[in-house]
C-alpha cells in the first residue's frame, strides 16, 4: 500500500476532514502480505487530499465537493462513482471532479451503468422503482414495476430490477417469477413463472431473489430457492443459482451444496452470492458473467464474510469486512484467490463500528475507498482509502 487517507465528513453546517495516522503492524497469519498496515483517525491536519497513484491510474476521494451528510456510493462505471449526500453526485475518481448531480430518487439504490446512461433501482413506499438517466444524469424513463407486474412484487433490493447493458432491456426478479421488459417497445415477457411449476426434472423454483443480464446479453443468471423433484420428506427449501435465455428456452438450475445465498452482488465480469450472516462460511460463490461457470473463492478464515462480502466494480477483486472493535478490510484477487492486502481502521469512537460498512474497490487504480457511519445519523461519515496489489 502506497498512500492512505482518511476524512472526515462533518454534518452540521461544515465539513471537517480528518488525516490518517499510519503505523506499521506485523502481518497477519496465513497468506497475508508483509505491509498490512494500521489506521489510526487523527485531527485534520490541513494537508490536501492527494491523489492516490497506481500503474498510471489515480484515484482521489475528495469529501469536500459534497454537501450534507455523505451515505453511500455505488458504481457507475470506468473509475466513476455514485455519491448519496444530500444530492446524488457523479464523481469522477480519476479527476477528483463532480460530473453531474440530481436530487436523489431514492435513499437506498442499486445502479447500473448501461449504453449512454444509468438505471437506478429501489424501494419507495409504493414498492419497488426504477429510473432510466442519461449519462448527464437527466431522467428519461421511471417505472413502477411492482404496477407494471400486477400481480407480483420485486422485494429484492440486490438483483430484483437487472439491466442489459446496451440499455434495451430490464429483467424483473420477482417472488413468483422472472420477466423480461423491452423498454422500447413496451412489451412484458415471462419467462418463469412459480406458480406453473417453473424448474427442471430435478429442482422446482419457489422464489427469485435477483437476477443479472450475462453472456452479451444472451442469457439471464438469477438465484432463489427452489425444492427437489420428487419431494424430500421433511427437506426445507434450499438455495439455487440458475440461468435462462432471454427468448425463454435453456434454462438450468443449480443446487450449490451446503450454501445458502444471501445476496447477489453484480460486477462488470462476475455476479458474486454472499452467504447469509449466519451461514458463512470463509468461501465466496461466483459466476463468470461471460461463460456462465460457477466459481468459489477462499477466504483466509473460517466465519470471513459475515461482516460484509464487497465486490470490485470490474469484478477482479473482493474485500471482506472483520468487525471486532475496529475494522480489518482483506482484499483478494478472485483470479489467483490470494490475499493482496490487508488494512485495519480504528477510532476512538466505537460506534463506528456497530454497522457493517461500506467498502468499494476501483480496479483501474487499485484503490480501496472505506466509509463508515453513513447510516449512522449520530456521527460524521468517516471515509478512508488505501490502495491493494502491486
Amino acid at each position: 500500500m502506497k498512500k492512505t487517507f482518511c476524512m472526515t465528513l462533518a454534518l452540521i453546517f461544515t465539513l471537517a476532514l480528518s488525516a490518517c495516522g499510519k503505523t506499521d503492524a506485523p502481518a497477519v497469519s496465513g497468506n497475508a502480505p508483509s505491509d498490512t498496515s494500521v489506521v489510526a483517525v487523527t485531527p485534520f491536519d490541513g494537508q490536501q487530499n492527494q491523489p492516490i497513484s497506481q500503474a498510471g491510474t489515480s484515484c482521489t476521494f475528495d469529501p469536500a465537493l459534497f454537501g450534507g451528510k455523505l451515505q453511500s456510493c455505488a458504481y457507475a462505471g470506468n473509475g466513476t462513482l455514485f455519491v448519496l449526500a444530500d444530492k446524488l453526485y457523479l464523481y469522477d475518481t480519476g479527476t477528483s471532479s463532480v460530473l453531474a448531480t440530481v436530487e436523489a430518487p431514492l435513499r437506498d439504490f442499486e445502479a447500473q451503468a448501461i449504453d449512454g446512461g444509468y438505471v437506478l433501482s429501489g424501494m419507495c413506499d409504493s414498492g419497488m422503482m426504477a429510473y432510466i438517466y442519461d449519462s448527464s444524469l437527466s431522467l428519461n424513463k421511471e417505472i413502477a414495476v411492482n404496477e407494471l407486474l400486477q400481480e407480483d412484487f420485486v422485494v429484492s433490493e440486490t438483483g430484483g430490477v437487472a439491466a442489459s447493458t446496451d440499455g434495451k432491456k430490464l429483467a424483473f426478479a420477482a417472488m413468483r417469477g422472472l420477466y423480461l421488459y423491452d423498454l422500447e417497445s413496451g412489451s412484458l415477457t415471462t419467462l418463469l413463472d412459480v406458480a406453473q411449476n417453473a424448474g427442471t426434472a430435478s429442482i422446482s423454483i419457489s422464489m427469485l431473489n435477483g437476477a443479472a443480464f450475462a453472456q452479451d446479453n444472451s442469457q439471464i443468471v438469477f438465484y432463489g430457492s427452489g425444492n427437489s423433484i420428487p419431494e424430500v420428506d421433511g427437506e426445507q427449501d434450499f438455495s439455487i443459482h440458475g440461468s435462462i435465455a432471454v427468448d425463454g428456452s435453456g434454462l438450468k438450475l443449480t443446487k450449490p451444496s451446503d450454501y445458502e445465498m444471501g445476496e447477489m452482488q453484480s460486477s462488470v465480469s462476475r455476479l458474486f452470492f454472499q452467504q447469509t450472516f449466519t451461514q458463512a462460511d470463509g468461501t465466496l460463490l461466483w459466476v463468470d458473467r461471460a461463460t456462465g461457470s460457477a466459481n468459489t473463492l477462499s477466504f483466509s478464515a473460517s466465519g470471513e464474510g459475515k461482516d460484509g462480502v464487497y465486490g470490485s466494480e470490474q469484478g477482479n477483486y473482493v474485500a471482506t469486512a472483520v468487525l471486532d472493535g475496529s475494522l480489518t478490510v482483506r482484499v483478494y484477487d478472485v483470479t489467483s484467490g490470494k490475499l493482496v492486502a490487508t488494512e485495519v481502521i480504528e477510532n476512538s469512537d466505537p460506534t463506528y463500528f456497530y454497522r457493517i460498512p461500506s467498502i468499494y474497490l476501483l480496479d483501474g487504480a487499485k484503490t480501496a475507498v472505506v466509509i463508515l457511519g453513513g447510516n449512522i445519523s449520530e456521527v460524521d461519515t468517516l471515509v478512508s482509502t488505501f490502495t491493494f496489489g502491486e
